[in-house]
């Protein structure tokens, strides 16, 4: 085995900023971002440390870019309002919430540069993710929703979403699966029947961040703004 003295390591100029990205992706996957380090990070490289202060000036700015490639990432990965119908918003929001949801689901420095470390958003990160929105609140107001009203759908439908997957990324970091039979005894049985009885029936779990959750409540959301947009039809 070679030891890290001896390893040979890549000649100057070898690596392109791309790669340290791509490296300190993996480096944060693996250890997360609080311990992704430049020396660490050119450690798995296998090159000198200053080879990446030669692209990246500190590990802030190294964040700013991990970040701006994860946001670039994330917009490429949910629909865009073209080619829906306007009177087809409500099935356009919950695909593009579900979608939303589904693109962070495993993927943990995804969530935690996108939504955990807002910080971290450079300038052409913040006029990407706004551009979307804007095209979003665009769609609604053509649908019948006046800006403030298309505004406050949007926001909440994203926050609840940002919810459920940080509620997602904190289970699995903490490893506390839902409650289940096996769990029976974390519930006071004598005095919550129907807790007891939405797990006892069918070995059902109380998940509140599953699938089935989550499209009902966007449900709920859609259905009442359903209801105000007939309102200031009429």
């Amino acid at each position: 085995m070679t030891s890290n003295a001896t390893r040979k390591r890549r000649e100057r100029g070898s690596i392109s900023p791309e790669d340290i990205l791509a490296g300190a992706f993996i480096v944060a996957e693996r250890d997360g971002l609080d311990n992704l380090s430049m020396p660490v990070l050119a450690s798995h490289l296998e090159i000198g440390v200053t080879s990446i202060y030669w692209y990246f000036r500190s590990k802030d700015d190294l964040l700013r870019k991990m970040t701006t490639q994860a946001t670039t990432f994330l917009q490429n990965q949910l629909p865009t309002t073209e080619g829906w119908k306007p009177e087809d918003w409500q099935e356009f929001l919950l695909s593009y919430f579900s979608a939303d949801r589904a693109s962070h689901q495993n993927a943990n420095v995804l969530t935690d540069l996108v939504l955990m470390r807002t910080s971290s958003y450079s300038i052409p990160s913040t006029h990407r993710v706004y551009r979307g929105i804007e095209s979003i609140l665009a769609y609604l107001t053509k649908a019948g929703f006046t800006a403030r009203q298309a505004w406050f759908l949007y926001s909440s439908l994203s926050l609840y979403t940002r919810g459920f997957i940080i509620t997602e990324r904190m289970r699995q970091v903490n490893q506390t699966p839902p409650v289940g039979l096996s769990q029976l005894s974390l519930i006071d049985v004598e005095n919550m029947p129907i807790l007891v009885g939405l797990i006892s029936e069918h070995d059902a779990m109380l998940d509140m961040a599953d699938d089935e959750s989550f499209a009902f409540g966007v449900r709920l959301a859609l259905e009442q703004a359903a209801r105000i947009l007939e309102e200031t039809s009429g």
